[in-house]
């Protein structure tokens, strides 16, 4: 997965995606939004702008990525989270039928040290196998590549996000494990700031939160919205997958409200702290702030979009 290498994907939100009553005779404020791939795990934000670094004001990512960097002294800190688990999959060939029939075998990630080799790991140990001793572990950069390896059994499985999961559904290769249904929350998609960002700018951050939660609020109400913000930003164009995904994506992933999900954040760092000692002993509450998620619900304002 690329991550903040991408962040130069940069698009304008103003304070006009607010309501009207909001807005009026008030002063705009311009604010930079980043996100690292043309996915439509960032579907709230591409909804919001329809209706974190020095260059950046906010940025959507998943809660590893900015963990890593936060662990290595990075200024970010989460502020809401919009999906809670990984649109991932342990896909297999036919022939792996359970757990136990990986041991010997090879399984594909993007690349070491990335999220779909952090996400398998502790499974395979779960299941009593040891990652490069019972199972080995190889790199295959692009996820079409790790699909068509899968199918061609060049390897017997792969870690694989969607879309590229139900192409290879087609090819014949199956789910071993739906990292969603997993029951460890590693969220997906997360809204990320500086803290000097925060300090210097909390009312541009609640601007972006409003218009954010309005965004998510139009996304699950408008289809049709939804389905233009996606052909639009988020790469797909597909007329059949499109509506596949809205579907999926606004009944099982995004939630209406984007409170932050402290095991989230928790299960994340135990992740890193595989391989990154200096996530070891780290606490949930250093990387995030829910204060401003906090004042929008007792303001009213949370209530008054989702009444």
């Amino acid at each position: 997965m690329k991550t903040l290498c991408r962040l130069c994907l940069i698009f304008w939100i103003f304070a006009t995606l607010l309501r009207p009553a909001e807005t009026e005779g008030a002063s705009l404020t311009r604010i930079r939004a980043g996100y690292p791939s043309p996915s439509a795990t960032f579907y709230p934000l591409f909804a919001a702008k329809e209706g974190v670094s020095g260059q950046l004001d906010f940025s959507t990512i998943s809660a590893v990525v900015y963990l890593q960097a936060s662990v290595e002294g990075a200024d970010l800190i989460q502020v809401a989270s919009s999906i809670d688990n990984q649109l991932m999959k342990l896909m297999v060939h036919p022939s792996i039928s359970k757990p136990a029939d990986l041991k010997g075998k090879t399984i594909a990630v993007t690349r070491f040290g990335s999220l779909t080799d952090l996400l398998v790991r502790p499974v395979l140990k779960n299941w009593g196998l040891e990652p490069m001793k019972d199972v080995n572990l190889i790199q295959i950069g692009r996820m079409p590549d790790m699909a068509l390896a899968v199918s061609q059994k060049r390897v017997e499985g792969g870690v694989i996000s969607f879309p590229t999961s139900l192409n290879a559904e087609k090819m014949g290769v199956k789910t071993l494990l739906d990292f969603a249904d997993s029951g460890f929350d590693i969220p997906a998609t997360t809204v990320v700031i500086s803290r000097k960002y925060g300090q210097t700018h909390r009312e541009a951050v609640l601007k972006f939160l409003k218009a954010y939660i309005e965004g998510t609020r139009r996304l699950l109400t408008d289809r049709e919205l939804g389905i233009r913000a996606l052909r639009k930003y988020g790469g797909v164009s597909d007329r059949d997958l499109l509506a596949y995904t809205y579907d999926l994506f606004t009944t099982r992933y995004i939630k209406k409200i984007p409170k932050i999900n402290p095991k989230g954040v928790a299960n994340s760092l135990s992740l890193i702290a595989e391989n990154n000692p200096k996530a070891k002993g780290r606490k949930a509450e250093e990387f995030m702030d829910t204060s401003f998620m906090d004042e929008l619900e007792k303001t009213g304002f949370i209530k008054s979009v989702w009444p």
